[in-house]
């Protein structure tokens, strides 16, 4: 059975606490990749991939760099596992309002969800499960309960790590 982990970075990965520490001594945020990420965070990433063997899927907003950049980035600061794919970008969604006519637009916030669930239509074939780690909330209704919520101040910590286990493990 496939697993798939699909990663955010800013408040998971890269943390308010991290950066933090980093500035108040005397340390650099910041590579030429970006921010840098949270030590504690990718061992608590690492654990995960080595418990579950899930493929991490990047629906973090720093997929619009692309692809290549990611996988450099990933080999770059020695992350573990691999950048399996990431989750395709969904510029703006329109509908149709059946009702009164016209149209409305789903708030950009809300686009995550309907990219994770692209990805799985189009990549996601037999037996598989999910979670998804992210800061935000911004997902599908039966997206919930496949999400561990993060805190942006401590990003990935232990407790957060061990509840994708256990969704993983489903």
């Amino acid at each position: 059975m496939d697993k798939y982990l699909f990663l955010d970075f800013d408040g998971v990965l890269n943390t308010e606490n991290n950066t933090k520490f980093l500035q108040t001594n005397g340390f650099d945020p910041n590579d030429e990749f970006g921010t840098r990420f949270d030590p504690d965070a990718l061992q608590n990433l690492k654990a995960i991939i080595e418990q579950t063997g899930a493929k991490i899927i990047i629906s973090s907003s720093w997929k619009e760099y692309g692809v290549e950049f990611l996988q450099e980035l990933w080999q770059e600061r020695n992350l573990p596992s691999e950048i399996y794919s990431i989750t395709p970008s969904l510029i703006m969604t329109n509908y149709l309002d059946q009702i009164e006519g016209g149209s409305f637009h789903l708030p950009e916030r809300y686009s995550k969800g309907l990219e994770i669930n692209a990805w799985l239509e189009k990549n996601a074939s037999g037996k598989y499960s999910y979670c998804v780690i992210d800061d935000e909330n911004y997902f599908l209704a039966e997206q919930l309960s496949h999400l561990v919520q993060t805190s942006s101040k401590n990003g990935l910590t232990a407790v957060d790590a061990e509840k994708v286990i256990e969704i993983l493990k489903q």
